[in-house]
């Protein structure tokens, strides 16, 4: 009988069907001749106008949809108005399986349904329906054959309520060992035709074809039995606990297995004899097509080596060292390969945890972003770089990890050898901390404090240096003006001292000035008088004596007024700076003979009394050292006046001071140009003012401001 005819033998199925209904299972060795099969059968029911529901592994949707296109059938039309249904076989079993067995509800309401809808969308008169399912075949793949042949029934009972046409179909090499010959013929019982690699066999109702049937009909490929023939092979690796040591087929089954392979991946032999070796690697790997990549290049190249996760029976993953060789026979026909596992799972948790140690040790550095923390080589040159040393130094790891770390030294310490001396230093003595400047990737310059320790292994060989350096510029700033803060103070405290001995020194001097003023010139003229009245009083006075009396008191007056007004002007406060300045240089010319002139703005108004008062001591200072130092002829005074205050200034035309003076003098109060102005310098910055003093070959200029 034909597969797929007319007229089927429905013996050995159980129950009577009401509909025409055909269960035909294939035994394929490689998905080539499945997908012929399949081709054929679904390309022919497509072209006539029937309904197809495909319900298999995404591998083989794919791959029929790939053939039907390349036949001319336009699949996508056939989806559209749904004579074609391609269901994924995991994700249809997860509807209607319950404890690991189908559910008769569950299927009936999921596949009845979509047979439902396939049958009203086939455009031929009986709604003729084929289908192709592949569920039973992972059930069994998964050790699951009393839920397969479960599975088997559920689809016959169905076939009681729609009318469909089924087939199945399952790998050959799940049915590589004797003990399967009673399943097999279970299966079988279900079915009304079998087809072995594209032959169809009817089943009897008499008596079921044995899979040793099937191998005395050479429809099974003898090297799936090898472990059947290498008994002494067998007996040896059997011996190995440690390792898994398994033989494949060129196809990639499993062939054969030690009581190393079942105590490292779980399955015992019974279980896993016959399933292709993929079982083992995760579904990415799978995915991928690992498993067949290291096949190829096993024959390619002889053996391969591989490291990797791999999965265990109960699902749990282990670290495996794998190695595949290539096995040949004399001919140089590839026979197989043999297969060596060994579970390193214990030795890659400690390569992780110390990985993931480093790794944290790592990120923990990369965080450091106050100091730049890298690695150098034993010649010095740079292997890490951390986020601070990008952040100090300017560089990205890039531009850096590589080069010689004297290229953040100045060219004066790579000429005096520094580098390369601070090396030796922290390889001789294990450290190395110095301070100094560096140079970041811009060129500029940074006070860098620097720690270098060598690293050595347990034998005590240098691997390098750990290099640590902290941006401590604004601290050494910091620390440098504190020093000249201190410099400045002590040099202030000096100055203090020198002007306290220079004021009462000054006053001693003021002190003689007053008292020659009025022994010179007051003095006399009491003395003259004195001499008058006594004459007088021995005789009476004439007119004449009394006249000279009179005008010695009037001169005496005079003299105690120009001394009064020169230790303190009543005029300057009765009438200010506008008439007390002139005044002032009217007595000063005719003392010094020095010509002066005076500049004031009509609308000029007074001032503080303070404000006035120091502006008054900086003219009276001025013109002092104008007539002792300057030898000018002349003086010029002016004030101006602006919306923030006012300035006096004080010019002269003489020869000038030294610059040298001069400079010095700009510091500590003037001090270099007379204890007068120094004194007055720190007046007007107590009322918030200023004394600026500019001198050349012409002459010299103090001027005076004060905030208003």
């Amino acid at each position: 009988m034909r597969l797929w005819g007319n007229e089927l033998s429905f013996a050995g199925i159980s129950g009577s069907l009401p509909h025409q209904h055909a269960h035909t299972v294939q035994f394929y060795g490689d998905d080539g001749a499945l997908l012929h099969e399949l081709m054929s059968h679904i390309g022919k029911a497509l072209t006539r106008g029937s309904s197809a529901i495909i319900i298999a592994t995404s591998a083989h949707i794919d791959g029929l949809a790939h053939k039907l296109k390349s036949q001319g059938i336009d699949l996508a039309r056939a989806k559209a108005e749904s004579r074609y249904i391609a269901l994924e076989a995991t994700d249809v079993l997860s509807r209607f399986m319950v404890d690991g067995l189908p559910n008769r509800v569950l299927f009936s309401g999921a596949i009845g349904q979509v047979i439902a809808r396939a049958a009203s969308a086939s455009l031929e008169q009986n709604h003729r329906v084929v289908a192709f399912g592949e569920m039973v075949a992972l059930l069994w793949a998964e050790g699951k054959c009393e839920a397969a042949i479960q599975l088997e029934k559920l689809w016959n009972e169905l076939a009681k309520t729609y009318s469909f046409s089924l087939h199945c179909a399952y790998p050959m090499q799940g049915f590589s060992r004797q003990e399967m010959d009673d399943s097999l013929r279970k299966i079988c019982a279900e079915h009304s035709s079998v087809v072995l690699d594209g032959s169809p066999r009817t089943i009897t109702s008499e008596g079921h074809r044995s899979l040793t049937n099937l191998k005395q009909d050479g429809l099974v490929l003898p090297n799936i039995e090898w472990h059947e023939r290498d008994e002494p092979f067998r007996l040896f690796v059997e011996s190995v606990g440690d390792c898994a040591i398994f033989m494949l087929d060129p196809d990639g089954r499993i062939a054969s297995w030690n009581a190393g392979a079942e105590r490292t991946k779980g399955y015992r032999a019974s279980e896993i004899i016959g399933q292709h070796f993929s079982t083992f690697y995760s579904k990415e790997d799978v995915r991928s097509g690992k498993p067949q990549r290291l096949l190829a290049l096993a024959e390619s190249e002889g053996h391969v080596e591989d490291e990797g996760w791999r999965i265990r029976k109960d699902g749990s993953r282990f670290w495996a060292n794998v190695t595949i060789t290539a096995i040949k026979g004399a001919t140089g026909s590839l026979i197989g390969f043999g297969k060596v596992t060994r579970d390193l799972t214990e030795r890659r948790r400690t390569e992780i945890a110390l990985r993931r140690s480093e790794e944290r040790s790592r990120v923990f550095i990369d965080a450091v972003q106050d100091y730049a923390i890298f690695m150098l080589d034993p010649e010095g040159c740079i292997s890490t770089w951390n986020t601070g040393a990008e952040r100090i130094k300017g560089y990205k790891a890039s531009e850096i990890i590589g080069q010689h770390f004297s290229r953040f030294y100045p060219e004066e310490d790579i000429r005096a050898g520094k580098p390369a001396w601070e090396l030796d230093v922290a390889t001789k003595e294990g450290r190395f901390e110095d301070e100094g400047w560096r140079i970041r990737k811009d060129g500029s310059r940074f006070w860098a404090n620097v720690i270098i320790t060598a690293v050595r292994d347990s034998a005590g060989d240098l691997l390098g240096f750990s290099k640590v350096t902290r941006d401590v510029t604004e601290r050494m700033f910091a620390q440098k003006s504190l020093e000249e803060s201190k410099q400045r103070l002590r040099e202030s405290e000096k100055s203090l001292r020198d002007l306290s001995l220079h004021l009462l020194r000054t006053q001693d001097e003021e002190r003689r000035h007053i008292g020659r003023e009025i022994h010179d010139s007051l003095g006399q003229y009491l003395s003259v008088l004195k001499m008058k009245l006594d004459a007088m009083s021995s005789s009476p006075p004439t007119t004449e004596e009394t006249a000279q009396c009179a005008t010695l008191v009037e001169e005496c007056v005079k003299e105690v007024r120009t001394i009064s007004y020169l230790l303190y002007p009543p005029m300057l406060e009765e009438m200010g700076l506008k008439s007390a300045i002139p005044w002032y240089l009217e007595g000063f010319s005719k003392r010094s003979g020095i010509n002066t002139t005076f500049h004031v703005p009509d609308d000029f108004e007074r001032l503080s009394r303070d404000a006035e008062l120091v502006l008054f001591r900086v003219l009276q200072e001025s013109l002092t050292n104008v007539q002792r130092h300057s030898g000018s002829k002349t003086a010029d005074v002016e004030i101006s006046q602006t919306d923030n205050g006012v300035t006096l200034q004080v010019i002269d035309r003489g020869k000038g001071l030294p610059t040298a003076i001069l400079e010095h003098g700009s510091q500590d109060w003037m001090g270099s140009l007379g204890v007068g102005l120094r004194g007055m310098s720190e007046r007007l910055r107590q009322l918030g003012g200023s004394l600026d003093i500019s001198s050349t070959e012409s002459g010299t200029r103090v001027r005076a401001t004060v905030p208003i």
